[in-house]
């Protein structure tokens, strides 16, 4: 008897390919998009999860201006990314010579969101992280990868804020 060809390919890579975690999850469309994307979402979703949770936040003009985001009265630069297939969230093209105060980091698993926010001279120095160029011989944008314990559950975002900022 012989097999459909195109169902025996099927067998094959359904054999070869490693069980996913996004597959069927709830926030599998996340995982798909391309960076730019994920990082537009990231900012309007803080921004309406915060306005949510009364804490006056409003993104920047565009996206070249030099802070991506207002939270209170700090600037902060908020950085999106998914959970990759070594369990760590990479975080790019984070930019030190801009003009905002505060990195936060926004970190999408399949069932659930992450985020935290560190100033901008701790994560200079290293505290979040170690930051590595993401390109050889430049040394404007670097990427940040994270695992989910150094980040907290998104719902810790705006009592953290309340704390910290003092709004």
């Amino acid at each position: 008897m012989n097999k459909d060809p195109i169902n025996l390919m099927l067998d094959v890579i359904k054999e070869n390919t490693p069980n996913n975690v996004w597959s069927g999850s709830a926030l599998a469309t996340f995982k798909h998009l391309a960076g730019t994307n994920k990082g537009e979402i990231g900012e309007v979703f803080i921004e309406r999860f915060l306005n949510h949770h009364n804490i006056l936040a409003k993104r920047g003009i565009n996206r070249t201006h030099p802070w991506d985001m207002e939270i209170g009265n700090e600037k902060f630069e908020v950085k999106a990314a998914s959970l990759g297939k070594n369990g760590t969230f990479q975080f790019n093209h984070i930019r030190l010579d801009r003009d905002y105060r505060y990195l936060l980091c926004l970190g999408v698993r399949p069932n659930d969101i992450l985020a935290k926010y560190w100033r901008k001279g701790d994560v200079a120095e290293g505290k979040p992280g170690r930051l590595v160029r993401m390109a050889e011989g430049q040394s404007i944008t670097f990427k940040l990868t994270l695992k989910s314990e150094g980040l907290e559950p998104i719902n810790s975002l705006p009592i953290n804020l309340r704390k910290d900022l003092e709004i």
